[in-house]
């Protein structure tokens, strides 16, 4: 009798089992890729612990490595292309919340988080780093991304959290490296209410963690770590498409660069582990 009595138990917890499964089931979101990748066809390579705080990731064309920094240290990392172990390093400032990097003309740049550039200088008396430039905006202003637009000849940031810049608004702004510096008016702004209202799930104000052009759709990417989301604009910042960054696959998404033919590398910050740089290859 007991085990009559047990085994209708059991088929009573299989049953609730199976319909709390079932319902989770339907409550499961598909995450789409953005066009021409798959984000199920990843390539990971996991990072020495000296970089465990990546933050910004750059592909040099011209020399065939990757370039990278931590969030705190001043130290730049060049990383071998295929292995993506540090072949070189150098200290180009003291300590700081340094955010991003990009090259322009060949040269490195690096951004600190208050809108200061450092360019990095490659000579005979070594590698060091030199102010390029700050922008004069009043307030708190906190910057995570630039990347280089050569069709403007400028390096360009974004705001993550600008004192100037209202719920619905994220500003850029240009730096011209070879005339006038920055421009304190913003090069173009970001409707942050169209990124919210393509965004596949309920997400907070976009927050800009890197950011690129794409080399082959000539569209402006742009990642938001605290969101989890990709977003693609035209160069003009108007938003076009918002995709879903998983947390499994990105826990903490701060890099982005392309090579020449499209493939995408996306970095994380190590989050209780190693930090990882992924690579999606492109598909015409």
């Amino acid at each position: 009798m007991r085990l009559l009595i047990f085994s209708g138990r059991l088929s009573t917890l299989l049953l609730l089992f199976g319909l709390t499964f079932m319902g989770c089931k339907q409550k499961m979101r598909m995450i789409k890729s953005p066009p021409h990748y798959n984000f199920s066809e990843v390539f990971t390579d996991k990072l020495e612990l000296k970089i465990k705080e990546i933050s910004g990731l750059a592909w040099d064309s011209e020399h065939k490595y990757f370039i990278t920094h931590n969030d705190e240290s001043g130290k730049i990392f060049f990383l071998d292309k295929e292995t993506k172990l540090i072949a070189a390093e150098y200290s180009f400032a003291g300590k700081g919340d340094y955010e991003d990097v990009a090259i322009y003309k060949g040269v490195p740049y690096i951004l600190r988080s208050d809108g200061m550039i450092t360019k990095i200088i490659k000579d005979s008396a070594g590698v060091r780093g030199v102010e390029a430039g700050k922008i004069g905006l009043s307030g708190t202003n906190d910057f995570e991304a630039m990347y280089a637009d050569t069709a403007r000849k400028a390096l360009i940031i974004i705001c993550k959290n600008c004192k100037m810049d209202a719920k619905t608004a994220v500003s850029a702004f240009a730096f011209y490296p070879d005339s006038t510096g920055f421009v304190n008016n913003p090069v173009f702004t970001i409707d942050a209410a169209e990124v919210e209202k393509l965004a596949p799930h309920k997400t907070s104000k976009l927050q800009p963690s890197a950011a690129g052009i794409h080399p082959v759709l000539k569209k402006l990417f742009m990642i938001s770590s605290a969101s989890n989301l990709l977003v693609i604009a035209d160069l003009d910042g108007n938003v076009e498409s918002v995709f879903e960054l998983g947390k499994k696959m990105f826990p903490q998404p701060e890099g982005l660069t392309f090579k020449p033919n499209g493939d995408m590398y996306i970095s994380n910050e190590g989050v209780n582990t190693k930090s990882t740089i992924l690579r999606f290859s492109y598909r015409p």
